[in-house]
């Protein structure tokens, strides 16, 4: 910028830009903040900056407002650059203006900067008090508040247990198979499944030479309706591999073999009909209560013709089976944090499955995480699923002996993806420890002892080591496999007189009913989140004062050069700071919604698009509101021409600001993997529009090779917008130091570029980029997907 070089002005910037980043951690990264305080703490800093002086003259402010201005670390920052800059010789020559002496003299006493050289070292010294104490106040509040409290959800004694009384009833329903949706019982049969993926780097770099990396290896197997089947293995034995590759679930790899539904070959789009995956991370969105969710599940994966009345009596059966019908109304909050405890959510993830009324369930790992009495509740949830009549797997890592007898059939695996056991656990495990006991070596199981630990253990490569046997060669060696073959070769064909399982291409709701539900569920969570309402709507009341206040009246008078750049300062502080704080405070709730997202869609929900829309439009009236809240305070306490016309182009560039703001933060939210850097480039192109909106520089005096930059910049559009609708018809002459009075549009035209052939085209250029980035963010959620599996 070639601005003079002093020994302390790289410390003076270094403050200017970090002064607050201690502040910073001290309001938004407290133990117990919340995405709803991490917002307020936003827009806190942004209202820092309206207390410094290039927004506003410090001779503008009124009295009662100096203490704003002195009390700004902004302030300081300003004033010390600017005195190192302009008491510089390059700026001595003799300009006799407002009594200076020089041109750097009488830049700094038009804009109302400090004068005097001895104010440089006593803004640094603020600085750096600053800086201190804003330090201590931090290691204070790491040391002295409080860690979050987990607001977990709460039932009335007396209401659980009339609750019971109709669970039990919903049971014993369940039991006989009396369910109001019927289904069909199928099986599932899989034969010969191998599974690669591509060679790591890293392996290759130790002299590994396969191109690809086998992962399973000669699976197969039968999963049967009524038969509760646990699928275990030692860590890195393929269980979740082979999970996901029946259900479908695979993102990438190469798989062999066949998949079989009741003897036709498996059809991905017809098995997610048919199917359930309940995931080992139980995602769901945080702002639903357990009904809402399980509404939506339904609305989306039971056929269209199954009317809300049988729905929603669905819908209480399951919450029944489930054991939630106490927690109907408890929202769902986040995992760990608020709402519904660990054994409570992984109900509701089986309930969300249910409601699609499934003959097949997959489950990830169901009890992991929990202690032995939710482990249980889990799985008594899970046995009644099973009594249903429904095919249900799930894998299981190291249960309890109550949990493990639970199961009906087991599907051992060891590492490297191959089977070493499949078939009945019988009483107590009889079956599988009478099979591995007739291998020779194998150590016998203790008395007590827990069988599915002891399983894991000699079924560990050091064990198969010792005793130098293969568990997989002893498998496809036994009597038991060829059992298993057989079973596979009989429920490989279809039953006489069945066809295979046809639905219509596409999703079960056509896509105006998934515009519907995902615009329904978008209002109930966004209603629900009243921590993020209010702060969006308490930081725009705040700031709306705070602008009509600092600003107040400058739009009515326009005399000097300097009350334009007021103005000008308004203008710039509304199109920038408010859309921003919007951008930073949604981010965090489409990155959440954006794994739900990705759960929703392997189900097989509803397409992208809808997302997309119901997304976008729900932010449309919560905008509105900000925008009416915002104008209605500001335009008149600022003193702009109280016309139906200018009003209503004020309003307009507020609401197109608001929404590209709006849009870029989805859009940057889908465009990276996660929060943090989708904030951190969000703050980095908000820089550039910073820089190039028009105010710190306006456009005739930006280099040409740079202009561009301006005209790609939808922040400079908005600057655009609202100055000249408000001045561009203004013809008083205002002074302008060192050059001939000229009337406020030809200072307009002549110093900012801001001249009347542009006006359409900057209104046309906002429709444009909101186009731009509604567009943008519906192609990047649709094929980015910084899931892997």
């Amino acid at each position: 910028c070639f601005l003079q070089i002093h020994p302390a002005v790289f410390g003076t910037f270094c403050h200017a830009s970090n002064v607050n980043g201690p502040l910073s951690f001290l309001s938004g990264n407290r133990k117990d903040a919340s995405n709803g305080q991490h917002a307020r703490h936003r827009s806190s800093h942004s209202n820092l900056h309206i207390w410094r002086l290039c927004h506003i003259k410090r001779d503008n402010l009124q009295p009662w407002l100096q203490w704003g201005y002195w009390t700004s670390p902004f302030t300081y920052a300003q004033n010390a650059v600017a005195l190192n800059e302009f008491l510089d010789e390059r700026w001595a020559s003799e300009f006799y203006y407002a009594n200076a002496k020089t041109v750097g003299e009488a830049i700094l006493k038009i804009r109302g900067l400090l004068t005097e050289w001895h104010w440089y070292w006593i803004c640094v010294g603020i600085l750096f008090g600053f800086s201190l104490v804003l330090n201590i106040l931090t290691i204070f509040a790491l040391e002295f508040m409080n860690s979050p409290h987990k607001h977990q959800v709460n039932i009335d004694s007396t209401k659980t247990k009339t609750e019971c009384k109709k669970q039990k009833v919903g049971t014993r329903n369940a039991s006989t198979g009396q369910v109001a949706l019927p289904f069909q019982p199928l099986s599932l049969v899989f034969d010969h499944i191998n599974y690669f993926v591509d060679m790591p780097k890293e392996m290759m770099k130790y002299g590994v030479t396969e191109k690809k990396l086998q992962l399973l290896q000669d699976v197969s197997g039968v999963f049967r309706p009524g038969v509760l089947t646990a699928l275990m293995g030692i860590t890195g034995a393929g269980k979740t591999t082979l999970l996901d590759v029946l259900a479908g679930r695979k993102t990438g790899g190469y798989i062999e073999g066949t998949i079989r539904i009741a003897g036709y070959p498996k059809k991905q789009d017809t098995f997610s009909r048919i199917s359930g995956y309940c995931e080992q991370s139980d995602i769901h969105s945080p702002n639903l209560t357990v009904h809402e969710s399980l509404q939506f599940s339904a609305w989306l994966r039971l056929p269209s013709n199954v009317n809300s009345r049988q729905r929603d009596m669905f819908i209480d059966e399951v919450m029944d089976l489930v054991e939630l019908t106490g927690l109907k109304n408890a929202m769902v909050g986040i995992a760990g944090a608020t709402g519904l405890s660990a054994e409570q959510r992984k109900r509701l993830t089986i309930a969300v499955e249910l409601v699609a009324s499934p003959s097949i369930i997959f489950m990830d790992e169901p009890t992991t995480g929990l202690d032995a009495r939710a482990a249980a509740i889990v799985m008594r949830t899970v046995r009644k699923t099973v009594d249903t009549g429904r095919t249900v797997v799930c894998t299981i890592h190291q249960p309890s002996i109550g949990i493990f007898e639970s199961f009906d059939e087991l599907l051992l695996m060891k590492r490297g993806g191959q089977i070493i056991y499949s078939g009945s656990l019988g009483p107590l495990s009889s079956n599988m420890i009478k099979y591995f006991e007739a291998i020779p070596g194998v150590p016998r199981i203790k008395e007590g002892q827990n069988p599915a630990a002891w399983v894991l253990d000699i079924s560990s490569h050091i064990t198969e080591y010792v005793i130098g046997v293969d568990y997989a060669e002893i498998y496809r060696s036994s009597s038991l496999y060829r059992e298993n073959m057989l079973l596979i070769e009989e429920l490989g064909q279809p039953a006489p007189n069945t066809v295979d399982l046809h639905f219509p291409p596409g999703y079960w709701q056509n896509f105006r009913a998934q515009c519907m539900a995902c615009l329904w569920k978008q209002r109930c969570a966004y209603w629900k989140n009243s921590e993020h309402n209010v702060v969006r709507f308490l930081n725009t009341f705040a700031v709306s004062i705070m602008f009509g206040i600092v600003f107040w009246k400058i739009g009515s008078t326009i005399k000097r050069e300097q009350d334009v750049f007021n103005i000008l300062g308004v203008v710039y502080g509304s199109a920038l700071f408010l859309g921003f704080m919007n951008c930073s405070i949604l981010q965090p709730v489409v990155a959440m919604e954006r794994v739900v997202l990705y759960r929703e869609k392997a189900a097989g929900m509803y397409c992208t698009l809808a997302y997309a829309i119901a997304q976008m439009a729900i932010e449309l009236p919560y905008m509105l509101v900000q925008v009416l809240i915002f104008a209605s305070i500001v335009y008149p306490m600022i003193g702009f021409e109280m016309t139906a016309v200018k009003f209503f182009w004020f309003v307009l560039y507020m609401v197109l600001s608001f929404m590209y703001y709006t849009l870029y933060g989805m859009m940057t939210v889908a465009l990276t993997p996660n929060l943090e850097i989708a904030a951190g480039l969000s703050f980095l192109i908000f820089i550039f529009w910073n820089v190039f909106s028009g105010f710190i520089i306006g456009r005739e005096l930006i280099p040409i090779w740079w202009r561009w930059v301006y005209w790609a910049n939808p922040a400079a559009w908005t600057v655009y917008g609202l100055m000249f609708s408000q001045l561009g018809d203004r013809t008083e002459l205002i002074r302008v130091p060192g050059q001939p009075d000229q009337t406020v549009r030809e200072f307009l035209e002549g110093y900012l570029g801001l001249e009347n052939r542009y006006f359409n085209l900057v209104t046309c250029l906002h429709l444009a980029i909101i186009a731009l980035f509604a567009f943008l963010f519906f192609i990047f959620i649709k094929h980015l997907k910084f899931q892997r599996r």
